[in-house]
């Protein structure tokens, strides 16, 4: 039943349920997706004064979370050191080095850590920061300097402090969750008891999904932080499902069914639905250009599930894919440069092909494929029988992580 699992998968779920139921603009400079560059070196040395708070006997230091952050980041070449010492940093060629002190803070039960990022020649502080918070921020505060120390080397934002929601459950009844980027801090975001598919992030931190919730099929739901579920795009008729919402400015595509008709339509949350595609095949998965302009989508109009594109008004259509019979589940990168998607070949493999549907990269196995916000990584779901996880990777393929370990997940989401 799930509308962004594989595309076979998807017809006779729609069909069944339907059944069932009565009645141009410029782009903004970013780095490239694929970009390379010299990797900064970077020691890190153990905090001070952690073996002192007791909070941190069954929780993760904050240098070994800062190192895992950064490595990943797969902008530093990260290492270790007992302590400082200068000939061994200049000879390993590390130019930074990060370390920091824990202490009891001021109010009961909080504590107080002290991040430097420090160049590793001068020894000048080039950021320090103090953060404090109880047992459960003590990772988030080591995720909120790693992003500090991205932007302050690199002028850009990094992903420690983000969020990626999923699915979990079995046919009949899935639930959202919400976890860290690197798995940890798992939450239920609906207990409903119903099926919930598709989550997405909207740009103010909003989760949007499909959901059986009501009575009359699927139907869009929104939730901001901590809040209640409302219902979205009311002015949408038929079954709404894989929404996508627009970089630009929040518009939604989505695909709706209607009469068995599964087609593209975008539409604002109170505006009047706007149909883009008008085919007998089966469309589903869309997913925008960051500038807004365009829409990439999953369309069986040839006899296969292939990738296609097409201008938001749904001119100058073409196809992307043309190398295997059954390509799905198109992401656009956020520098644009790349559509993330999941080929079926044997087991199901994710790529990535440049928008003009050349230069494909193959990452490895895996479906379900959404980027990161910063275009430097992906999350998808990777299936091993009837167990179903959410994993990470860089850009290119490496660093492959698994973050969940329920067997139930799927349909991962990176927020913004």
């Amino acid at each position: 039943m799930c509308f962004n699992t594989p595309f076979s998968r998807v017809f006779p779920a729609i069909a069944l349920l339907w059944a069932a139921v009565p009645g141009q603009a410029q782009e903004d400079f970013v780095l490239r997706s694929d970009a390379t560059e010299a990797l900064v070196g970077l020691v890190v040395i153990p905090f001070d004064g952690v073996d002192k708070v007791a909070d941190y006997a069954d929780v993760a230091k904050p240098e070994e979370i800062l190192r895992a952050d950064l490595d990943f980041s797969g902008r530093f070449r990260v290492s270790t050191a007992a302590k400082w010492d200068s000939l061994a940093f200049s000879k390993q060629g590390a130019t930074t080095v990060l370390t920091g002190t824990v202490k009891p803070g001021a109010v009961e039960g909080e504590v107080d850590i002290q991040f430097r990022l420090i160049d590793a020649s001068s020894r000048d502080k080039l950021l320090e920061k103090t953060y404090s918070g109880r047992k459960k921020d003590l990772r988030r505060l080591a995720h909120r300097f790693s992003d500090d120390a991205v932007f302050q080397i690199f002028g850009e934002r990094g992903i420690a402090t983000t969020r990626i929601a999923f699915t979990r459950g079995r046919e009949g009844h899935k639930e959202l969750w919400t976890m860290d980027y690197d798995g940890f801090g798992a939450q239920a975001a609906t207990k409903n008891g119903s099926i919930n598919l598709s989550p997405v992030w909207d740009r103010d931190g909003g989760l949007i999904w499909s959901s059986y919730m009501g009575k009359d099929g699927a139907h869009l739901w929104r939730m901001e932080n901590g809040g209640k579920p409302t219902r979205f795009l009311p002015s949408v008729p038929g079954m709404q499902i894989s929404a996508a919402p627009s970089p630009i400015d929040g518009e939604l595509a989505l695909a709706v069914s209607i009469d068995g008709q599964t087609e593209i339509y975008r539409s604002y949350p109170n505006g009047k639905p706007v149909r883009l595609t008008f085919n007998p095949a089966l469309e589903v998965s869309p997913s925008w250009s960051p500038n807004g302009w365009e829409i990439a989508f999953t369309s069986d109009r040839t006899g296969s599930p292939q990738v296609y594109a097409m201008d938001k008004d749904g001119a100058n259509l073409r196809r992307i894919t043309w190398i295997g019979g059954y390509n799905d589940q198109a992401a656009w990168s956020p520098a644009g440069d790349r559509i993330a998607f999941a080929r079926q070949a044997g087991d199901f493999q994710i790529l990535t092909i440049s928008p003009d549907g050349g230069e494909e990269k193959w990452l490895g196995p895996g479906e379900q494929p959404k980027w990161s916000p910063d275009g430097r990584h992906l999350v998808f779901t990777r299936r091993f029988g009837t167990r179903s996880d959410v994993w990470i990777c860089r850009a290119d393929g490496s660093g492959t992580r698994q973050i969940s370990f329920h067997g139930d997940a799927s349909q991962p989401a990176w927020s913004k």
